[in-house]
Protein backbone atom coordinates (compact mmCIF):
# COMPACT_ATOMS: atom_id res chain seq x y z
CA UNK A 1 0.00 0.00 0.00
CA UNK A 2 2.86 2.23 1.17
CA UNK A 3 4.41 1.51 -2.29
CA UNK A 4 1.78 2.26 -4.19
CA UNK A 5 0.91 5.55 -2.50
CA UNK A 6 4.77 6.38 -3.38
CA UNK A 7 3.88 5.22 -6.83
CA UNK A 8 0.78 7.73 -7.27
CA UNK A 9 2.86 10.72 -5.72
CA UNK A 10 5.82 10.34 -7.95
CA UNK A 11 3.86 10.28 -10.89
CA UNK A 12 2.72 13.70 -9.98
CA UNK A 13 5.28 15.26 -8.28
CA UNK A 14 9.32 15.83 -8.92
CA UNK A 15 11.79 14.26 -6.68
CA UNK A 16 12.67 17.37 -5.24
CA UNK A 17 8.96 18.21 -4.06
CA UNK A 18 8.52 14.27 -3.11
CA UNK A 19 11.42 14.99 -1.32
CA UNK A 20 10.51 18.10 0.39
CA UNK A 21 7.20 16.24 1.13
CA UNK A 22 8.57 13.15 3.21
CA UNK A 23 10.89 15.37 5.23
CA UNK A 24 7.97 17.31 6.30
CA UNK A 25 5.87 13.93 6.94
CA UNK A 26 9.50 12.89 9.17
CA UNK A 27 9.50 15.81 11.29
CA UNK A 28 5.81 15.96 12.44
CA UNK A 29 6.34 12.08 13.17
CA UNK A 30 9.58 13.11 15.58
CA UNK A 31 7.96 16.19 16.65
CA UNK A 32 4.64 14.03 17.68
CA UNK A 33 6.56 11.65 19.98
CA UNK A 34 6.69 13.10 22.96
CA UNK A 35 7.89 10.36 24.88
CA UNK A 36 5.61 10.39 26.87
CA UNK A 37 4.14 6.55 27.93
CA UNK A 38 0.26 7.35 28.40
CA UNK A 39 -1.82 10.50 28.99
CA UNK A 40 -1.50 10.93 32.39
CA UNK A 41 0.28 13.52 32.27
CA UNK A 42 2.62 14.94 33.57
CA UNK A 43 5.91 12.71 33.37
CA UNK A 44 9.37 13.50 34.00
CA UNK A 45 11.33 13.19 30.68
CA UNK A 46 15.09 12.25 30.39
CA UNK A 47 16.41 14.11 27.83
CA UNK A 48 19.84 12.97 28.36
CA UNK A 49 21.28 15.72 30.12
CA UNK A 50 24.16 15.46 32.01
CA UNK A 51 23.13 17.32 35.04
CA UNK A 52 20.94 14.23 34.83
CA UNK A 53 17.92 16.98 35.00
CA UNK A 54 14.60 15.61 33.75
CA UNK A 55 11.90 18.21 32.10
CA UNK A 56 8.24 17.90 32.40
CA UNK A 57 6.21 17.00 29.44
CA UNK A 58 3.88 20.03 30.13
CA UNK A 59 3.29 23.50 31.05
CA UNK A 60 1.46 23.92 34.81
CA UNK A 61 -2.24 23.57 33.72
CA UNK A 62 -1.99 22.20 30.91
CA UNK A 63 -3.43 18.62 30.56
CA UNK A 64 -1.39 17.86 27.39
CA UNK A 65 1.83 18.79 26.12
CA UNK A 66 0.21 21.17 23.78
CA UNK A 67 -1.75 23.12 26.25
CA UNK A 68 -0.06 26.71 27.02
CA UNK A 69 -1.52 25.97 30.57
CA UNK A 70 -1.50 28.54 33.66
CA UNK A 71 0.19 32.07 33.65
CA UNK A 72 1.82 33.27 36.58
CA UNK A 73 4.07 36.54 37.60
CA UNK A 74 7.24 35.64 39.11
CA UNK A 75 7.16 34.45 42.65
CA UNK A 76 3.41 34.17 43.06
CA UNK A 77 1.73 30.82 42.79
CA UNK A 78 -2.05 31.58 41.63
CA UNK A 79 -3.66 33.13 38.57
CA UNK A 80 -5.22 36.34 38.15
CA UNK A 81 -6.97 38.50 35.98
CA UNK A 82 -4.54 41.65 35.99
CA UNK A 83 -0.52 41.63 36.03
CA UNK A 84 1.21 44.93 36.61
CA UNK A 85 2.55 46.26 39.94
CA UNK A 86 -0.59 47.10 41.25
CA UNK A 87 -1.12 43.49 41.88
CA UNK A 88 2.17 42.10 42.40
CA UNK A 89 2.09 40.06 45.30
CA UNK A 90 5.77 40.86 46.05
CA UNK A 91 5.79 44.80 45.79
CA UNK A 92 4.07 47.90 47.82
CA UNK A 93 2.42 48.90 44.22
CA UNK A 94 5.25 50.20 42.21
CA UNK A 95 8.17 48.95 40.21
CA UNK A 96 10.24 50.85 42.59
CA UNK A 97 8.79 48.84 45.88
CA UNK A 98 9.79 45.65 44.19
CA UNK A 99 11.54 43.05 47.37
CA UNK A 100 14.27 40.58 46.81
CA UNK A 101 12.67 36.94 47.44
CA UNK A 102 16.50 35.33 47.31
CA UNK A 103 19.00 34.29 44.46
CA UNK A 104 16.95 31.57 43.45
CA UNK A 105 13.32 30.48 43.92
CA UNK A 106 13.46 27.03 43.34
CA UNK A 107 11.75 25.02 45.75
CA UNK A 108 10.56 27.81 47.57
CA UNK A 109 6.98 28.94 49.17
CA UNK A 110 7.68 31.73 46.11
CA UNK A 111 8.16 28.41 43.63
CA UNK A 112 4.58 27.72 41.69
CA UNK A 113 5.97 24.38 40.39
CA UNK A 114 6.92 23.22 43.82
CA UNK A 115 3.63 24.84 44.96
CA UNK A 116 1.37 23.67 42.76
CA UNK A 117 2.33 19.90 42.34
CA UNK A 118 4.35 19.12 45.24
CA UNK A 119 6.83 16.00 45.42
CA UNK A 120 10.29 17.48 43.37
CA UNK A 121 9.03 19.77 40.93
CA UNK A 122 10.24 23.05 40.84
CA UNK A 123 10.89 25.85 38.41
CA UNK A 124 13.65 25.48 36.29
CA UNK A 125 16.71 27.72 37.12
CA UNK A 126 19.13 29.79 34.15
CA UNK A 127 21.45 27.11 34.16
CA UNK A 128 19.00 24.12 33.33
CA UNK A 129 17.82 26.49 30.78
CA UNK A 130 21.08 26.81 29.34
CA UNK A 131 21.87 23.09 29.59
CA UNK A 132 18.71 22.25 27.85
CA UNK A 133 19.47 24.44 24.36
CA UNK A 134 23.16 23.31 24.87
CA UNK A 135 22.56 19.89 24.89
CA UNK A 136 19.47 19.57 23.00
CA UNK A 137 18.41 19.98 19.19
CA UNK A 138 15.98 22.58 18.66
CA UNK A 139 13.16 22.82 15.94
CA UNK A 140 10.26 24.87 15.43
CA UNK A 141 7.11 23.03 14.38
CA UNK A 142 3.65 22.70 14.67
CA UNK A 143 1.78 19.51 16.65
CA UNK A 144 -1.95 19.55 17.29
CA UNK A 145 -2.38 22.64 15.42
CA UNK A 146 0.00 24.21 18.03
CA UNK A 147 3.10 25.81 16.78
CA UNK A 148 6.01 25.79 19.50
CA UNK A 149 9.37 24.48 20.06
CA UNK A 150 10.30 20.94 20.31
CA UNK A 151 13.76 19.91 21.79
CA UNK A 152 15.01 16.76 21.06
CA UNK A 153 17.52 15.25 23.67
CA UNK A 154 21.13 13.17 23.02
CA UNK A 155 19.00 10.12 23.96
CA UNK A 156 16.24 10.55 21.12
CA UNK A 157 13.84 11.84 24.14
CA UNK A 158 11.47 15.03 23.27
CA UNK A 159 9.56 17.39 24.93
CA UNK A 160 7.52 20.12 23.19
CA UNK A 161 7.08 23.27 24.73
CA UNK A 162 3.86 25.35 23.17
CA UNK A 163 3.98 28.86 21.75
CA UNK A 164 2.55 31.36 24.65
CA UNK A 165 1.89 34.69 25.32
CA UNK A 166 3.24 37.40 28.15
CA UNK A 167 0.05 38.54 29.80
CA UNK A 168 -0.65 42.30 31.29
CA UNK A 169 -2.89 44.81 31.63
CA UNK A 170 -1.03 47.52 30.60
CA UNK A 171 2.06 48.23 28.09
CA UNK A 172 5.38 48.74 28.52
CA UNK A 173 6.72 52.21 28.57
CA UNK A 174 9.87 53.42 29.24
CA UNK A 175 11.32 52.09 32.30
CA UNK A 176 8.10 51.02 33.27
CA UNK A 177 4.24 49.84 33.08
CA UNK A 178 2.06 52.74 32.00
CA UNK A 179 -0.80 53.35 33.74
CA UNK A 180 -3.21 53.88 31.29
CA UNK A 181 -5.12 50.42 31.34
CA UNK A 182 -6.14 48.96 27.35
CA UNK A 183 -9.26 48.53 27.17
CA UNK A 184 -8.98 44.45 27.45
CA UNK A 185 -7.40 42.54 30.54
CA UNK A 186 -4.59 40.27 29.80
CA UNK A 187 -3.48 41.98 26.66
CA UNK A 188 -0.52 39.89 25.18
CA UNK A 189 2.94 40.12 23.76
CA UNK A 190 3.17 41.95 20.66
CA UNK A 191 5.75 39.64 19.18
CA UNK A 192 3.85 36.79 17.40
CA UNK A 193 5.21 32.93 17.33
CA UNK A 194 7.31 33.07 20.74
CA UNK A 195 7.22 31.07 23.57
CA UNK A 196 8.16 32.88 27.00
CA UNK A 197 8.58 30.77 30.04
CA UNK A 198 9.72 31.79 33.87
CA UNK A 199 12.85 30.57 35.39
CA UNK A 200 13.63 30.28 39.09
CA UNK A 201 16.09 32.77 38.79
CA UNK A 202 15.84 36.64 39.55
CA UNK A 203 17.77 39.15 37.90
CA UNK A 204 21.30 39.70 39.82
CA UNK A 205 21.57 43.60 38.23
CA UNK A 206 17.87 44.17 38.96
CA UNK A 207 15.71 43.38 41.23
CA UNK A 208 12.45 43.94 39.04
CA UNK A 209 13.40 41.31 36.69
CA UNK A 210 13.99 37.47 36.43
CA UNK A 211 15.27 35.74 33.71
CA UNK A 212 13.02 33.62 31.52
CA UNK A 213 13.04 31.32 28.54
CA UNK A 214 12.28 32.87 25.08
CA UNK A 215 12.48 31.28 21.86
CA UNK A 216 11.19 32.35 18.50
CA UNK A 217 11.27 30.76 14.86
CA UNK A 218 14.91 29.36 14.84
CA UNK A 219 16.01 31.31 17.67
CA UNK A 220 16.67 30.61 21.93
CA UNK A 221 17.69 32.12 24.40
CA UNK A 222 18.35 31.17 27.87
CA UNK A 223 19.35 34.69 28.94
CA UNK A 224 16.07 36.82 28.30
CA UNK A 225 14.30 38.59 31.36
CA UNK A 226 11.16 40.24 31.45
CA UNK A 227 9.22 42.33 34.67
CA UNK A 228 8.50 40.33 37.40
CA UNK A 229 4.95 41.41 37.30
CA UNK A 230 3.81 40.03 33.90
CA UNK A 231 2.24 36.51 33.63
CA UNK A 232 4.33 34.05 31.93
CA UNK A 233 3.80 30.24 31.44
CA UNK A 234 6.26 27.55 33.19
CA UNK A 235 7.25 24.64 32.43
CA UNK A 236 8.42 22.42 35.36
CA UNK A 237 11.61 20.47 36.13
CA UNK A 238 13.29 17.54 38.18
CA UNK A 239 16.70 18.22 39.46
CA UNK A 240 19.59 14.92 38.77
CA UNK A 241 19.83 14.73 42.54
CA UNK A 242 15.96 14.27 42.74
CA UNK A 243 14.41 10.99 43.34
CA UNK A 244 10.97 11.72 43.69
CA UNK A 245 8.56 11.85 40.94
CA UNK A 246 5.27 13.37 41.59
CA UNK A 247 2.04 11.68 40.29
CA UNK A 248 -1.03 13.42 39.62
CA UNK A 249 -3.55 13.54 42.41
CA UNK A 250 -6.64 11.52 42.75
CA UNK A 251 -9.99 13.57 42.77
CA UNK A 252 -10.72 10.74 45.60
CA UNK A 253 -10.21 12.34 49.05
CA UNK A 254 -9.52 8.90 50.74
CA UNK A 255 -6.23 8.86 48.88
CA UNK A 256 -4.52 11.92 47.95
CA UNK A 257 -1.01 12.12 48.46
CA UNK A 258 1.29 14.40 51.51
CA UNK A 259 4.58 15.24 51.28
CA UNK A 260 6.80 17.03 53.01
CA UNK A 261 7.94 20.11 52.29
CA UNK A 262 11.35 18.66 50.74
CA UNK A 263 9.50 16.37 48.83
CA UNK A 264 9.47 13.16 50.62
CA UNK A 265 6.27 11.20 50.37
CA UNK A 266 4.30 11.05 54.36
CA UNK A 267 1.43 9.02 52.94
CA UNK A 268 -1.17 8.56 50.15
CA UNK A 269 -4.24 8.87 52.61
CA UNK A 270 -5.37 12.40 53.17
CA UNK A 271 -7.51 11.21 56.23
CA UNK A 272 -4.07 10.45 57.51
CA UNK A 273 -4.02 14.04 57.97
CA UNK A 274 -4.54 14.62 61.38
CA UNK A 275 -1.65 11.91 62.54
CA UNK A 276 0.77 13.98 61.04
CA UNK A 277 2.98 16.15 63.50
CA UNK A 278 3.07 20.21 62.81
CA UNK A 279 5.30 21.09 60.43
CA UNK A 280 4.74 22.16 56.54
CA UNK A 281 3.72 19.62 54.07
CA UNK A 282 2.40 20.13 50.20
CA UNK A 283 -1.53 18.47 50.31
CA UNK A 284 -3.25 18.47 47.22
CA UNK A 285 -0.86 20.28 45.12
CA UNK A 286 -0.51 23.34 48.02
CA UNK A 287 1.84 24.13 50.80
CA UNK A 288 -0.21 24.38 54.33
CA UNK A 289 0.97 24.66 57.71
CA UNK A 290 -0.19 22.19 60.59
CA UNK A 291 0.22 23.44 64.15
CA UNK A 292 -1.13 21.52 67.03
Amino acid sequence: MKQKILFVLSSCLNMKQLFGILISLFVAFMAKAQSCPDDGHPHAIDLGLPSGTKWSCCNIGATTPEGCGSFYAWGETEEKEKYDWSTYLHCDGTMDSCRELGSDIAGTEYDVAHVQWGGSWVMPSVEQIQELLDNCSYTWTTIEGVTGAHFIGSNGASIFLPETDIFRNSRLVGAGISDNNDNLNRITDELPNAGYYWSSTPSPSNPNYAYNLLFSYNNTYWDSYNYRCLGLAVRPVISGTANIIHQKLSTNDTSHTIYCINGLKVTDRILEKKALRSGCYIINGHKQLINK
